[in-house]
């Protein structure tokens, strides 16, 4: 797995080392590009597209900035889809863990403190 941000540095070391990975690793997938930290306001960053023409590698997952949603996870010591689960950064690592692991990630279905009385949640009908 490659991370990189969407700037000139982290391109340049993103395509050294996946051509360092192919040249010396020719019979093994190639690493996973996740690009991270974009829309950052008044940054200049190369988009996407011309990110991974660059580097010869589609990123499997792009992450956006979002300093409210990762600064509340890291000050609660919870994870991101705890504080926001339907955010894109949450969803998107739903989906890179999928990818990742090989396997499918269910979403816990919160119970009502009434669970225990199942009569009241049937809808009327």
């Amino acid at each position: 797995m490659i991370v990189a941000t969407p700037d000139l540095a982290s391109l340049r070391n993103t395509k050294n080392i996946l051509d360092a990975v192919k040249s010396r690793r020719a019979n093994d997938a190639l690493p996973k590009l996740v690009i991270n930290q974009t829309g950052v306001a008044k940054r200049p960053e190369i988009p996407v597209k011309e990110f991974a023409a660059a580097v010869g590698q589609e990123p499997v997952l792009v992450l956006p900035f979002d300093p409210q949603l990762f600064g509340t996870a890291s000050n609660n010591g919870q994870m991101l889809a705890e504080v926001q689960p339907n955010s894109r950064a949450a969803e998107g690592m739903r989906a890179l863990a999928e990818l990742v692991t090989g396997r499918t990630v269910s979403l816990a279905v919160k119970k009502s403190g009434l669970s225990f009385l199942p009569f009241l949640n049937r809808k009327a009908g």
